[in-house]
């Protein structure tokens, strides 16, 4: 995003002069997410579902001779968390990247359920609202978590499955895990001011971002905090379940990417998670933390592209022999 951005703030710079008021900062950062948004050959769009409107960034036409790639961001982050990586990945898959209810523009009702497993089946929804039969999922964090219940609970429509960095298996305590036992959580914002120290948390170097696109980055975080309070209460009481039991139900050829300097889920728990999935890949990046789609996105894509063709080769050689 670094250049495009510095190119329209280098524009609107006299605007940036006269005003530099919070709508000209929305401005900008929406100019800035929509270039960004056609750079990776997608557009927006919503649906509404029973619980609400659903916004979601696709291509904008569902080819029939492409693979089809569905990409779930992590707690509060959105559907932009897969920008950088769906440019890498432009004209090859068709994309569909949702925000997740509660998260980005879609519905945020403290009355809904975040639970991991409603979030999987709104997720299988959209799919076939969408008419999608089958597709590649992958997730980052919490949206691991969700790809993963979703290919154990409906394995004849993953293909294949690209965990990153996956919520589900936390016996090897983070830094994360050590801040809520004192009673903090950085995931979840007390001041737009703690926003450049979220980024940092999460990532070992986070990606340049103009105050005026940031500045509105961090109004919103902070502007959602009590709907992510409520996901991430609904998140902790899922930690109850036996996610060991789901990942050993997964079918779907599986990449298990980590970044080895993860503080929100220890790195520790990559070899388990790997472990519990029958056909899994296990791939650590070092010097990369808790999201590789932004902090290392050609590696990243690289290794879910050799995956896709992996299991794409595998389904057609199993339809053949049928």
């Amino acid at each position: 995003m670094e250049k495009c951005a510095l190119r329209i703030i280098t524009l609107l710079l006299p605007v940036l002069l006269l005003g530099g008021c919070s709508s000209v900062q929305q401005s900008i950062h929406n100019a800035a997410i929509s270039y960004e948004t056609s750079a990776a050959g997608l557009e927006s769009r919503e649906m509404r579902f029973d619980y609400g409107e659903l916004r979601f960034l696709r291509t904008p036409e569902l080819q029939a001779d492409r693979q089809t790639l569905v990409l779930v961001h992590g707690f509060g982050a959105n559907k932009e968390n897969w920008l950088t990586l769906a440019q890498h990945l432009e004209g090859e898959y068709n994309i569909v990247a949702p925000d997740l209810p509660g998260h980005g523009d879609s519905v945020q009702n403290p009355e809904l359920d975040y639970g991991i497993p409603r979030q999987a089946e709104r997720l299988m929804q959209l799919m076939d609202r969408l008419g999608i039969e089958h597709a590649h999922l992958a997730g980052n964090s919490m949206g691991g978590a969700i790809v993963a219940v979703a290919a154990a609970e409906y394995p004849g429509r993953v293909t294949s499955l690209s965990l990153l960095n996956s919520a589900g298996i936390h016996e090897h305590p983070a830094e994360l895990d050590r801040q809520l036992a004192k009673g903090e959580n950085p995931l979840v914002l007390e001041a737009p001011s703690d926003y450049d120290d979220l980024m940092a948390f999460a990532m070992n170097e986070p990606p340049f971002i103009p105050w005026p696109v940031s500045s509105v980055m961090a109004r919103e975080a902070y502007r959602n905090r009590d709907i992510n309070q409520k996901i991430f209460e609904d998140l902790e009481a899922d930690r109850e379940e036996d996610f060991r039991t789901t990942l050993r139900r997964i079918q779907a050829p599986t990449l298990v990417l980590w970044g080895a300097d993860d503080r929100i889920i220890d790195a520790a728990n990559a070899p388990l998670v790997a472990e519990a999935i029958p056909n899994s890949r296990l791939e650590i990046l070092e010097d990369i933390a808790h999201m590789p789609m932004i902090e290392a996105p050609a590696k990243t894509a690289a290794l879910m592209r050799a995956l896709i063709s992996e299991a794409t080769g595998s389904t057609e050689e199993q339809a053949r022999a049928h």
